[in-house]
């Protein structure tokens, strides 16, 4: 309790050093916004989304809609400041109802976004005036992306035919015509490769590279998907022995659950660290990845959805956890998987799936759409277009009676 008092206190006192400019401002004309209520350790599920909401606000400026028409509101104090040293949308934070009242009621407002399911979501929720739209921070088959929540929201914009039929023959009642495909338009963002990794490649050229992604081991047995902490060493081990090149790039929540999952990035990372043909990868995001690896080992995460867009080699690593949930006839059944209770060593697995490259551009069609460049954010721009034009004229038909 005194930890819970000394923890609270202090984000009392983080919050009182903020500046006004962080507050909901009375000339804020915010047509679009994002909501995010997590901490620091989940923000990265609102900046993978920073460069489509770029695009989509030149697109908002482009058809007269101000000089500013997207903004953020944030709930951590923290989150509020890190957001304002990487990017230029104005930050607002209100922990309190009354922030968040200024903030959504804005008569301006017509479109909220949000990248997870977070519980604290069903606050923002509950004004009626702006389109709640629901965007996930990732395409996968973890039994979060069916949730029941999903309803709670005016739309969900899908990343395409595999995540509308997941959601229609999973939820009882979900209409077609409240989600919205729009693939994964952060795939579109100019990629640049970092200056470590090209240092790496001068002195380790040689090799296949391969992407290994590891998940975060999750928070409930269902959600489960994780699996550094059982197999994490000897994936890694036996592909640089194999002659691999390894790019370790471990999920940025593991750990915050379960101690053994911390353990075990650390010496997985060591073992990477330790060896000529390892690297460490500590880059902001997964993208140039994609163009430089030859193969991706993936769990049950978006970045393996994302690497189908690259149209080469994937190898899924099933989940260990007996009650994780996991989808009949999903990307684990559709792609050879390392699996717990199989001899077949990943390295084995390789080969199946250098054999099995054909069908990586029919699985990106099915779950991404056309990936072709620009497609994705285009498609992403056209619906948010199509959300505030709906609300609008609905806001204009409910004031004109």
């Amino acid at each position: 309790m005194a930890k819970l008092a000394a923890q609270r206190l202090r984000e009392r006192v983080r919050e009182s050093r903020l500046s006004d400019d962080f507050h909901p401002q009375d000339d804020d004309a915010f047509v679009a916004a994002a909501y995010f209520a997590g901490d620091l350790s989940s923000v990265y599920q609102l900046e993978q989304w920073l460069w489509p909401f770029e695009q989509l606000e030149s697109r908002l400026k482009d058809l007269g809609f101000g000089d500013r028409p997207f903004g953020i509101i944030v709930r951590n104090s923290l989150v509020a400041r890190h957001l304002k040293g990487v990017t230029s949308f104005p930050v607002r934070f209100s922990r309190l109802t009354k922030g968040l009242d200024e903030f959504m009621q804005a008569p301006s407002l017509r479109t909220v976004f949000y990248v997870n399911q977070g519980t604290s979501n069903f606050q923002a929720l509950r004004y009626p005036e702006p389109a709640h739209v629901h965007l996930s921070h990732g395409e996968s088959e973890k039994i979060s992306m069916i949730s029941n929540q999903l309803k709670g929201y005016d739309y969900v914009f899908t990343a395409g035919q595999a995540a509308r039929e997941r959601i229609e023959q999973t939820l009882y009642g979900m209409r077609g015509d409240r989600m919205l495909d729009v693939g994964r338009p952060q795939l579109d963002r100019p990629r640049s490769v970092p200056s470590d990794w090209e240092e790496f490649k001068k002195s380790n050229p040689d090799g296949r590279a391969v992407l290994y992604a590891p998940t975060w081991e999750g928070d409930s047995p269902s959600m489960a998907y994780g699996t550094i902490a059982y197999n994490g060493e000897k994936i890694v081990t036996s592909l640089l022995e194999a002659g691999y090149r390894v790019i370790f790039r471990p999920h940025p929540r593991t750990g915050v659950m379960r101690h053994e999952f911390e353990k075990a990035v650390e010496d997985v990372a060591e073992i990477v660290e330790s060896d000529p043909r390892g690297f460490l990868d500590k880059s902001p995001d997964v993208s140039w990845q994609l163009d430089e690896a030859d193969l991706a080992v993936v769990e049950m995460t978006s970045v393996a959805f994302d690497w189908l867009a690259s149209g080469k080699p994937l190898v899924m690593v099933k989940p260990h956890e007996p009650a994780a949930e996991v989808l009949e006839g999903g990307l684990l059944d559709q792609c050879p998987a390392v699996d717990p209770a199989s001899k077949q060593g990943v390295v084995d697995l390789i080969e199946e799936a250098d054999a099995r490259i054909g069908s990586v551009a029919e699985l990106a069609q099915f779950y991404l759409g056309d990936t072709a460049t620009g497609q994705q954010t285009s498609r992403f721009i056209k619906s948010s277009e199509q959300v505030i034009r709906h609300r609008s004229e609905e806001h204009r038909m409910k004031h004109a009676e």
